[in-house]
């Protein structure tokens, strides 16, 4: 019976008392299995993976950029690029997050070894055929683009809904509609779209918002109390239920507002009180105090750009400046690039059994893709900067700070744990 109701509270909580997602029961497991290591635990290759191609990505695409190669694709390159930073980099660290989190809320065995070499070897092949599209039948390479989030559901996110757990049904839903986003850009592809990529890419792009702001939602505030109580700091964090929920709410409505076609006074009033209710709920998260802990702060800076996003998509539409895809970059690259980045440092230590303590080198990350961020949105806004310049810089920046993770994490996420477990 004992035994019984300590599994069953394990999978009906998300984090612990250090703020890490509970173990599933692989984790919890003291028995040695036999395998690779990398294929014991989803966050270990898709958060490499998210690394390495976040590096190798943008490095191509600042090659291309600078008009030192060519490149044969049906789409647009812009489109192109955006697609493999969302389908791509921003999906590898979504699987290596869901497949963590979901074995740790529902108890369920992770998704290990050969299952996981499968998916892994599906992502794999969505990119190759991607960047093989000049030479690929294009039917061939939308069927394989399409078919890993669909698997990815089915496998991992499934067991969310086995045990009814309404709380995380959000999270199917999401990898649904992602599979919308996606097809969209890929009926463009295939010609039987009329300019449905870009509404594919700004939805994908909007649902990685979402993510971002219900999961900084629930961890943000939990993972600043932790710290600022290890650190002897007392002070209340929390977030207001109402402000939560309207926050949510009126993300959502702004997205499907934006993505309707909806423009001038509605479209920035919505963007506008968007950004200020999800600004809102940072009230009592007191970012001011974790400062001086990098793992900590490199989350509020992550969250910190939705309500950046949405206060420049706000006066974008009302006023005609800032353009309109300054917002979109601060979506993506501070939004998405930061808060993956966050979360893979942090989880990657928690589920090795190490410390939660980065090195100077992951600071130096950190900060790398914050500037990056802060380069990419608001240096078109400045006189007589010159634009090559900015793409260029937030770019090399962007490369730098992956570069810093993959390098330092490839013996974290390819080796055992310090404590002797399995996973």
């Amino acid at each position: 019976m004992k035994r019984r109701k300590n599994k069953k509270q394990a999978g009906a909580n998300t984090i612990d008392s250090q703020g890490n997602p509970l173990a599933g029961n692989g984790e919890q497991s003291q028995e040695k299995s036999g395998g690779l290591i990398l294929f014991k635990y989803g966050f270990r290759p898709f958060f490499l993976l998210a690394g390495f191609y976040a590096v190798a990505a943008v490095l191509f695409w600042l090659v291309f950029y600078s008009g030192r190669i060519t490149f044969a694709s049906s789409l647009p390159p812009s489109l192109w690029h955006g697609h493999e930073m969302l389908y791509g980099f921003g999906m590898a660290a979504v699987s290596g997050f869901l497949l963590t989190a979901v074995p740790s809320w529902t108890g369920s065995t992770p998704v290990k070894g050969r299952m996981l070499a499968f998916l892994v070897g599906l992502w794999l092949a969505g990119r190759i055929a991607f960047w093989s599209s000049g030479s690929l039948p294009l039917l061939l390479v939308s069927l394989i683009d399409l078919a890993f989030i669909p698997v990815l559901g089915g496998v991992a996110v499934a067991q969310i809904v086995s045990v009814g757990q309404k709380r995380n049904y959000i999270f199917p839903a999401l990898l649904a509609l992602h599979f919308v986003a996606n097809l969209l850009i890929h009926l463009e592809f295939l010609g039987f779209g009329l300019q449905t990529a870009r509404t594919g890419l700004h939805m994908g792009i909007y649902l990685f918002a979402l993510m971002i702001a219900v999961i900084g939602g629930r961890v943000v505030p939990s993972f600043t109390a932790n710290s600022l109580f290890r650190r002897g700091i007392e002070a209340e964090v929390k977030t207001h239920p109402l402000i939560d929920k309207l926050a949510l709410l009126f993300l959502l409505i702004a997205a499907i507002a934006d993505l309707a076609g909806v423009g001038g006074p509605i479209n920035g009033g919505l963007s506008l009180l968007a950004a200020v209710l999800l600004l809102l709920r940072m009230r009592q998260w007191h970012s001011s105090k974790i400062l001086g802990e990098p793992i900590v702060w490199v989350l509020h800076a992550g969250y910190l750009w939705l309500p950046v996003g949405f206060a420049v998509k706000g006066l974008s539409a009302l006023s005609g400046f800032p353009p309109e895809g300054i917002a979109f970059h601060a979506f993506t690259v501070g939004g998405i690039g930061t808060m993956t980045l966050a979360m893979m440092s942090r989880a990657a230590l928690g589920h090795t059994g190490r410390d939660l303590v980065v090195s100077k080198w992951i600071t130096a990350a950190y900060l790398a893709v914050t500037l990056a961020a802060v380069v990419r949105v608001f240096g078109p806004m400045a006189v007589n900067f010159p634009y090559n310049q900015i793409v260029m810089t937030a770019g090399g920046l962007w490369t730098a700070g992956f570069a810093f993770f993959t390098i330092v994490y490839w013996p974290i996420l390819t080796g055992p744990r310090t404590d002797g477990m399995d996973g």
